[in-house]
This record gives C-alpha cells, sequence and structure tokens, in this order.
C-alpha cells in the first residue's frame, strides 16, 4: 500500500496517521553529522544536475564551501541550474555548466543524470511539486534526488521563539516540508520518498559532542526537535 487515501477518505483518520508513521519509520536512515561526507558519497564518480547554484551569494563561488564546486570537484559531470540570470552568467564565464532555467517549469534540458541535487531550493518555491517533477524528469533509469530542507521543529527555532517571542526565517522562505508533506508532495509528483535523513547541523565544539553524546546515550539522537534540517531522498515509483 502507497497511498494513505486506500484506507480512509479521512486524512486525520488514526489508521492513516498510522500508516504515515510507518513509511516514515522505514524510511529513516542514519542521522547526518557531515553533510559534506554525505553529499560527496551520494554524487561521486556520477552524473549529477544540481537546482539552485547560486545559492544567495555568487561570490562564493571562489570558496571552497561553495556547494556546487564541491559537487562537480567529486561527481564525473555536473551540470548546474538557476533562474538568475546575472549570477549564472558570471559562473559560466568562469568555467562552471550552469544554465538559465526554471526548475519548476515543464522545461527539458536534454540530459538525464544518476542524481539530481536540491539543496535548500524546496522551502524557497511557489509549487514544491513541480519542482520535483521536473527533477524526477531529468533522472535517469535508477537514479536518485537528494532535496534538503530546513526542519521547523528545530530546538533552536524554539530557543529564538522563547528569546524574542517569534521566528524570522529566511524572507525568502514560503513554506517548511515536514516529512508527512514530503511523503504527500511526492506522492503527487509521481514519484516516491525512499529515505529520511536528519541532519544535525554543524559545529564541533566541546559543548555540542557532549550534547550529542548524552542524545545518543538517550537515544532522543533520532528526535526531529534535535535535526536542523531534513535530506530527503526520492525516487521514481517505477524503480
Amino acid at each position: 500500500m502507497n497511498d494513505w487515501r486506500e484506507i480512509s477518505p479521512d486524512p486525520n483518520a488514526t489508521d492513516v496517521r498510522a500508516f504515515l508513521q510507518g513509511k516514515l519509520t522505514a524510511a529513516y536512515g542514519a542521522r547526518v553529522e557531515s553533510f559534506e561526507d554525505f553529499v560527496a558519497a551520494f554524487v561521486r564518480g556520477r552524473s549529477v544536475l544540481d537546482i539552485g547554484v547560486v545559492g544567495h551569494v555568487v561570490e562564493r563561488s571562489g570558496n571552497k564551501d561553495f556547494r556546487h564546486g564541491f559537487i562537480r570537484t567529486h561527481a564525473r559531470h555536473v551540470v548546474g541550474i538557476d533562474i538568475l540570470e546575472e549570477p549564472v552568467n558570471h559562473l559560466r564565464s568562469i568555467g562552471y555548466d550552469v544554465r538559465l532555467v526554471d526548475a519548476t517549469s515543464d522545461a527539458d534540458i536534454g540530459e538525464r543524470f544518476e542524481c539530481v541535487v536540491i539543496g535548500d531550493v524546496i522551502e524557497h518555491v511557489d509549487d514544491p511539486i513541480k519542482l520535483l517533477k521536473f527533477a524526477a524528469r531529468h533522472l535517469a533509469p535508477g537514479g536518485r534526488i537528494m532535496c534538503t530542507t530546513p526542519n521547523p521543529f528545530y530546538v533552536g527555532y524554539l530557543v529564538e521563539m522563547f528569546r524574542h517571542g517569534m521566528v524570522i526565517e529566511n524572507a525568502e522562505h514560503v513554506n517548511f516540508i515536514i516529512p508527512s508533506n514530503a511523503l504527500e508532495i511526492a506522492h503527487r509528483a509521481g514519484i516516491e520518498l525512499a529515505e529520511l535523513h536528519h541532519f544535525g547541523g554543524g559545529g564541533n565544539t566541546v559543548a555540542r559532542r557532549a550534547l550529542i553524546s548524552l542524545l545518543k546515550l538517550t537515544r532522543l539522537i533520532r528526535y526531529e526537535m534535535f535535526a536542523r534540517s531534513y535530506i530527503y531522498m526520492f525516487r521514481n515509483a517505477a524503480h
């Protein structure tokens, strides 16, 4: 069974909620502490479509933490796309294969890729379903989509709420996609959620290491509130 509608027409029915919890529990993988290692393993030696390459500040293109440059270092072949014309032209001028394409459109760039990376983009777009359809359209057989997005229930946001009475998110964000949303969006896009990972966030202070050790000891490490971001791994439904 892949669709909660086979259980009940009521999206809040107890059996539906239990079904969704079971799907997400089955999809949950290891907690990710090194995002760089995770991405490198995902793209290494493969063809990659990187969606949203500009990453807010084009000046990062010269830095070692520029994500698209990091991906190009490990991938066999990589194409980037974005909708910001001036930064795209800049990246092309310094040697990147980057194209001006709207990733929520019906466009087809004419290539198929083993990996599609959607790094902190889905929370910016008007239509996340169209974004995933675009990504799936460009998958080679057996390919995977990696989609990262912030976790609105992260304890850091809760601390900010207590401090300021509210949470002010990135001004360009228009939505949050929590895991149950990811299941539904994937279904509507004609794909499926294959894996779910939590990303703990950066930092290597003594206090943070002690907290992580305590969370592991008490088995609270899997709780969503201690994950800064979600990492969704999608695949075509006919895999």
